[in-house]
């Protein structure tokens, strides 16, 4: 049986969480190494664990990469400070992994807990090429915690050290393995999360994604193309949205306009009352 090792990845002021994060992987760890990963001192609770911690001023990517690296297992679980491992979750992996030997990843479902409900994404998955369905649907690996790697199948510093933020980490290195080949899915629950604070930061990190995703040296086909853009124009708004709330109206302007550039499509139908709302409240007020 391949064997496996767990990153517990937490920041300081992070303790409290990271220790649910580790208590959820050691009731199913096994034999699996564990790793903590982050300048954080959990005391006790940390006794027995290999410990990655990063230099001074280091990217958050640097010490993941470097965890990646000195992990001894085949197969590798990476679990953020606000995530944990649902029961059983590394034993359905396993099973699906071995279902399936030529697959780089396994994924399934997160449970996550917003404004006192708990949903589960994503809503459907699918197994096999999933790289067009990974850049349309944000939800596909919905934490860090619901994904099991091949080690081999990620390459080095698979984790860019130009991005800062959890969503842009994950998704960053899961569009890097879809690129690598097939994933499996299984619709058990196999993490939980608290939810993401989505700030102005991290949005336009997740811009830079898709900007890296479309403009790679290798082309990609013409619907994950189409995906992407649709993507890109997301961010876009969501950015625009963001000046307009902070009553910067002209920049937000801007943000709309290469939104339309990237994907005129992203505002057909039902968008045709955002882009009245982009007349009446942002152009209108962009002049004054």
């Amino acid at each position: 049986m391949a064997s496996v090792s767990i990153l517990i990845v937490a920041s300081p002021g992070d303790e409290e969480r990271a220790r649910g994060a580790l208590a959820s992987a050691r009731a199913q760890a096994g034999e699996a190494e564990l790793l903590l990963v982050g300048d954080v001192d959990l005391g006790e609770d940390a006794a027995g664990l290999r410990r990655i911690v990063p230099s001074p001023g280091a990217a958050p990517a640097s010490a993941r990469n470097d965890a990646l690296e000195a992990a001894a297992g085949d197969l590798v679980l990476v679990v953020e400070a606000h995530e944990r491992l649902a029961p059983d979750a590394v034993a359905r992996h396993l099973a699906a992994l071995e279902a399936a030997p030529d697959a780089v990843a396994s994924y399934g479902r997160t449970a996550i807990e917003e404004e006192g409900r708990v949903r589960l994404r994503p809503d459907a998955g699918r197994s096999g090429r999933v790289l067009a369905r990974l850049i349309h649907d944000k939800h596909l690996i919905a934490a860090s915690a619901c994904a099991m790697w091949r080690k081999a199948a990620l390459g080095p510093a698979p984790y860019p050290e130009t991005y800062r933020s959890v969503p842009a980490l994950r998704l960053a290195m899961a569009l890097r393995a879809a690129q690598a080949g097939e994933f499996v899915f299984h619709p058990t629950v196999v993490a939980e999360r608290d939810a993401e604070k989505s700030d102005l930061a991290g949005l336009e990190e997740l811009v830079r994604v898709f900007l890296g995703v479309l403009y790679a040296p290798e082309r990609l086909e013409e619907k994950a193309e189409h995906r992407a853009r649709m993507r890109l124009a997301r961010q876009l708004v969501a950015i625009g949205k963001h000046h307009f709330r902070q009553g910067d109206h002209r920049r937000a302007g801007k943000f709309f306009d290469e939104a339309v550039k990237a994907a005129p499509a992203y505002f057909k139908g039902r968008r045709y009352q955002f882009m009245n709302f982009v007349a009446r409240n942002v152009l209108t007020r962009s002049r004054a």
